[in-house]
């Protein structure tokens, strides 16, 4: 069970987590695509490029990054289950939202989104397969949020809910990530590549790793 509250120091170890597993998605992403082609693409902060580009293998990496964020929802899902203590439970609750599930649930609708693009590049464009890419996501994603819900001990659990799967995390992290991707990519800020990785990205991957070492416990709002 989690007892939220907002502080300069909650903040600031949210936003951490939620950068360091947006990286991560992002990195899985980009080490599939080195499995599957035998050599280095190009990953910045928001999109990636294999080396064998179009092959219908390369869609392997494409599916890999939200593999990825499904299986940390579902562990941040185990950990709220357990509740062994106070910092377990916002650890699990926080890190199911620093999935971003909402946006995984909304991207098919919209026409967009890893899960939807990789199908319909493999298996055709269609309403069947749109359908049946948003029906998976949706039925992947919802346990954990019942889960999140239920562990919500405020009053106005509801719109606790609500504001952080529809905002919260996006609004700490996102203006960020993208001015991060803006720089690197349009005005060629530390875009040198190392195992075609670029370097604005490292950088922050290291900071953003050590920053949450620092910070992770206040993840309980009391500590």
């Amino acid at each position: 069970m989690v007892k939220l509250k907002i502080t300069l120091k909650y903040c600031i170890a949210l936003y951490c987590i939620t950068m360091l597993y947006a990286s991560l998605h992002e990195l899985v992403h980009h080490f599939a695509g080195y499995l599957v082609c035998g050599e280095w693409g190009f990953k910045s902060f928001n999109s990636f490029e294999t080396a064998c580009e179009h092959l219908p293998k390369t869609y392997i990496a494409t599916y890999a990054g939200p593999v990825f964020s499904f299986i940390m929802m579902y562990v941040g899902m185990r950990l709220l289950r357990t509740n062994k203590s106070p910092f377990q439970s916002h650890l699990g609750f926080a890190m199911i939202f620093a999935q971003m599930p909402v946006q995984r649930m909304i991207g098919p609708i919209m026409g967009f989104n890893d899960e939807l693009y990789a199908t319909t590049k493999l298996f055709g464009q269609s309403t069947l397969n749109t359908w049946i890419v948003i029906i998976l996501v949706w039925a992947i994603c919802i346990p954990p949020l019942t889960q999140a819900f239920k562990a919500i001990q405020n009053s106005r659990r509801l719109l606790w809910f609500l504001f952080y799967a529809l905002l919260f995390p996006y609004l700490l992290f996102g203006p960020v990530f993208f001015v991060l991707e803006y720089l690197m990519l349009e005005k060629g800020v530390l875009d040198q590549t190392v195992i075609g990785i670029g370097l604005l990205f490292i950088i922050n991957e290291i900071v953003t790793i050590l920053l949450y070492l620092k910070t992770k416990k206040y993840l309980d709002p009391d500590r």
